[in-house]
């Protein structure tokens, strides 16, 4: 591969992976919390539908693009943590789709548990470390490709943005919910199998 086709997919992966590590995810995330907060159950129709097409696409897509650039695994700290990244992010999807598929189940069954179950805790928590792990890795990046002092400035700055977000989405009192509402197409079913 020539230097300047390399060089414009590195730039490509970077600027993929910036979209969505500083923004997709941090509001996939942000949406979330904030329903939850105020008693509402769109966050986590909200929460799959950024998090699969402002998230999950392009980073596959940039993983792609790494992982072509590179052509092998290399120790280096910034391709070790992107390679963990990947596996992380993959298995977050399994997980944030088995743990949707378990709460469908329960609530047409109607046995909810009265508390998040321990799966959904282990994807917040994954989640919040891959999150943590892609914002380190972010400057790495740009150190490899020789970043200008602005940059690493505005990064900073997007940064405390995001932290203060997060700490005000953190402290804001949650209007707790009682019941989750009926799914809408359950109860069309059993409506028409008890006609039936």
């Amino acid at each position: 591969m020539d230097p300047e086709t390399k060089n414009k997919l590195i730039l490509l992966h970077a600027a993929l992976m910036v979209f969505v590590w500083m923004l997709a995810v941090p509001v996939a995330m942000g949406m979330n919390m904030l329903a939850r907060k105020k008693g509402k159950t769109w966050g986590p129709k909200v929460h799959m539908l950024i998090m699969t097409t402002a998230g999950f696409v392009p980073f596959t897509i940039s993983a792609f693009i790494a992982f072509g650039i590179s052509g092998q695994l290399k120790l280096k700290p910034h391709s070790g943590i992107g390679t963990a990244l990947s596996i992380g992010v993959w298995s977050q999807v399994m997980l944030g789709t088995v743990n949707h598929l378990l709460f469908r189940y329960r609530r047409k069954h109607h046995c909810l548990p009265p508390k998040r179950p321990w799966n959904n805790h282990v994807h917040i928590w994954l989640g919040r470390l891959l999150l943590f792990m892609a914002l380190i890795n972010i400057p790495l990046g740009m150190r490899i490709k020789k970043a200008t002092m602005p940059l690493y400035i505005l990064y900073g700055i997007w940064l405390l943005v995001l932290a203060i977000a997060f700490l005000w989405l953190a402290f804001l009192s949650e209007k707790k919910q009682d019941t989750v509402e009926p799914d809408k197409e359950v109860e069309k079913m059993a409506i028409n199998e008890a006609k039936a």
